[in-house]
């Protein structure tokens, strides 16, 4: 994929995780007489949350997380931040909320091309183009891409101390407004301490595989169809069928508010249709330890029902969404086909 640009296939192993965010700290006009300490306000060995009025000088010194320091298109996007924010607010004193995230992870070796390196910057037509934000001359960067047989480290949740965090901070602003974010950025980090660009599909499953047919099969496959259609028919006009049939329905949307709202019309319609309309015979099909299509349990798949609808995750998982349809598909291909 980047051998436009010069990339070369690296091998390396993914041994942590980080994550910077950067909030407004809402409801508060600052004027300090002199220079105001940074103020940690939550530490935990994954997550540390700082209130402060310098920026650039907290993540200069920082030692939460080694974010910062590995990662040029952080450094480059603090920077410019802290100059926008700052050029905003010309008569009062700019106040930020920091979160960091800094994880451990299981040691995961990346040798079946899921990894590159590249210049950040490369000469094009004469003319200097950076590769990445914040890109310097002579440096180098490692992307990684989830493929669909390659590894892939098991990333950290931390959404729900964050979610915790956040609230502390509206209660005691005493705001109702939603807290104004700036900037979020993430990545991985290799056993010798560089940072990796995360190029991973948030609201796909992976690649779509097609069936070889042929005009017998072509001709088979069709009938099928056309006669689970006229069976279905027979039963669309009852109320939970009915749910179920147009939460299957969705536009190719890619908004995660909207792929989030899917994942729970989808679940709560198979909830109600699935014992009854779709036959399933099995203990509870919340609650069932039992895969039906793809990977996830429904167990699975209910707790992260729960996940996405209390926001304990910040963004959702494609392969549970499309675990969740494979369910779906194959309960209704078992009655219907």
């Amino acid at each position: 994929m980047y051998a436009g640009i010069g990339a070369e296939e690296i091998h390396c192993t993914i041994s942590g995780y980080c994550r910077t965010r950067l909030f407004e700290f809402p409801g508060i006009d600052f004027r300090p007489a002199g220079d105001e300490p940074h103020h940690e306000i939550y530490v935990s060995p994954s997550v540390q949350a700082c209130v402060t009025s310098n920026l650039t000088d907290y993540f200069v010194n920082s030692t939460c997380s080694k974010h910062y320091a590995i990662s040029p298109g952080l450094r480059h996007m603090v920077g410019e931040t802290d100059e926008k924010i700052k050029s905003q607010q010309k008569n009062r004193v700019p106040v930020f909320l920091i979160i960091e995230e800094s994880d451990q992870l299981t040691p995961v070796e990346m040798n079946r091309g899921e990894c590159s390196i590249a210049d950040e910057v490369i000469v094009e037509d004469g003319k200097k183009v950076p590769m990445l934000v914040g890109g310097r001359e002579g440096g180098k960067f490692i992307v990684t891409c989830a493929t669909v047989d390659g590894a892939w480290p098991e990333l950290p949740n931390n959404q729900q101390l964050v979610n915790m965090i956040l609230a502390g901070v509206r209660v005691g602003q005493q705001t109702t407004d939603p807290i104004r974010k700036f900037l979020d950025m993430n990545g991985l980090v290799t056993d010798d301490g560089r940072f990796v660009i995360m190029m991973r599909p948030k609201a796909s499953a992976g690649v779509i595989t097609s069936t070889p047919m042929d005009s017998t099969a072509y001709r088979d496959r069709v009938s099928e169809i056309r006669k689970a259609i006229s069976a279905m028919e027979q039963d669309i006009g009852a109320p939970h069928m009915a749910l179920l049939i147009n939460a299957i329905y969705r536009d190719e949307d890619k908004d995660d508010a909207v792929q989030r709202l899917h994942y729970l019309q989808l679940w709560q319609s198979l909830v109600e249709a699935g014992p009854r309309w779709l036959n399933y015979r099995g203990y509870d099909i919340r609650h069932d330890n039992v895969v039906v299509a793809g990977k996830k349990t429904l167990q699975q798949l209910t707790e992260y029902r729960d996940d996405i609808a209390h926001w304990w995750t910040d963004t959702i998982d494609g392969n549970f969404l499309a675990d969740l349809q494979r369910t779906i598909n194959e309960l209704i291909r078992r009655k219907y086909f």
